[in-house]
């Protein structure tokens, strides 16, 4: 009797490798299946983010690509009888898209806008992890733009350029100085929110918007934070200072919102005062994040100001809790949900709140139910 032959299973591989049943190497953007058969290789689901030191498996997910390997890949200009170097015609797509729309994505204001259309993309030019960082979301943004044939290629490209960016991005994570601090920080946002829009965008991708998924870019999102106070105080002098100047932008917020955090904040008393170990302060500063960038969301339904903000600020302790399924970090939890719904028209974010506050109902007992009711009448009717 034959024995079958045993290999992990991979949830990153190729589209063709995957119909055919048969183990992809992962290498992109051309795997050596689709190489030696002459296919035409797609990825659909991009590898997940890590910030170095993660586990083997996580390794293995993020295959390196040079940027020979990404540029062969992509349409070129042919080369001229002056001597020239090719035009990567691609590249020049993706970075004006860049400029002309993917940008704003970042932004609050005007001044914020300002940093994110110039300052960054002049750091991306001797910073290459930035540069592919910028193709990489300026791709997925086109992909999603895009509803022809081209959908499919753009969003291989964006994995691609993904893949390479970390890979070099890890290379200098333990080395943060002033020289690199600027174009660090602006990756890691650029990652985090690539997470959001690849669960929605890239149909291969296994989770998709799930309580896992936004752990996972939770976990991620901490890592801004951690690259930003390495060298904030350079940040805050540097061109960069528009980004950390955070003015409120006026808008009103609904009574009932402020009602429910409010509400929810005298629950995380009441669970301190009968929890033995429960880290009250650290989920009200969970709480009053919510409350602070509120009226960023009211003010522009699209902004995501909120969801990074609150995302990047989220303390250790109350990330733990979601980790371990503590109720109470679930109902917070819940509550971060209505304000990813309202934003849902942005293209990076969709279906993510209505998705993780229906697998949060499911994950709660009729006893925790009840305090995120708001939150369901908000989202889920």
């Amino acid at each position: 009797m034959a024995t079958r032959r045993s290999h992990q299973k991979s949830r990153h591989g190729c589209s063709n490798c995957k119909r055919r049943r048969v183990k992809c190497d992962e290498k992109r953007p051309y795997c050596q299946n689709c190489t030696q058969r002459n296919d035409t290789c797609v990825y659909m689901a991009p590898a997940p983010f890590v910030f170095a030191g993660k586990s083997e498996r996580s390794a293995r997910s993020s295959p390196k690509i040079t940027r020979d390997t990404i540029s062969s890949s992509e349409t070129s200009s042919p080369v001229n009888s002056y001597g020239a170097s090719p035009l990567n015609l691609a590249h020049l797509e993706l970075e004006l898209q860049w400029i002309t729309h993917t940008h704003k994505l970042f932004a609050r204001d005007e001044d914020t806008r300002k940093v994110w259309e110039i300052p960054v993309l002049q750091e991306a030019l001797c910073s290459p992890f930035l540069m592919h960082g910028i193709l990489a979301i300026s791709a997925l943004h086109l992909a999603c733009l895009c509803k022809d044939e081209r959908q499919a290629e753009w969003i291989s490209i964006a994995i691609a350029h993904k893949s390479t960016a970390l890979a070099l991005f890890s290379e200098q994570l333990h080395h943060i100085d002033e020289s690199n601090a600027r174009a660090m920080m602006s990756f890691a946002g650029i990652a985090v929110v690539f997470s959001f829009a690849s669960a929605i965008h890239c149909s291969g991708f296994d989770d998709g918007p799930s309580l896992n998924a936004l752990i996972d870019i939770l976990m991620l999102a901490r890592g801004v934070q951690t690259v930003g106070n390495q060298a904030m105080k350079f940040l805050r002098n540097s061109n960069f200072a528009p980004l950390f100047d955070i003015a409120n932008p006026g808008a009103t917020v609904p009574d009932d919102v402020l009602a429910a955090l409010n509400t929810l904040s005298d629950l995380n008393i009441q669970y301190g005062q009968q929890a033995e170990g429960h880290d009250a302060k650290s989920y009200e500063l969970a709480i009053g994040t919510m409350k602070e960038l509120a009226s960023f969301t009211y003010a522009e339904p699209t902004s995501l100001t909120l969801v990074g903000g609150w995302a990047i600020r989220a303390p250790p302790a109350f990330l733990e809790g979601l980790k371990n399924r503590e109720p109470l970090a679930l109902v917070v939890l819940a509550h971060f949900c209505v304000f990813l719904h309202i934003t849902r028209e942005n293209w990076c974010i969709g279906s993510w709140g209505r998705r993780i506050l229906g697998e949060l109902v499911l994950s709660l007992d009729a006893d925790w139910q009840r305090h995120i009711k708001w939150a369901v009448v908000q989202v889920l009717r």
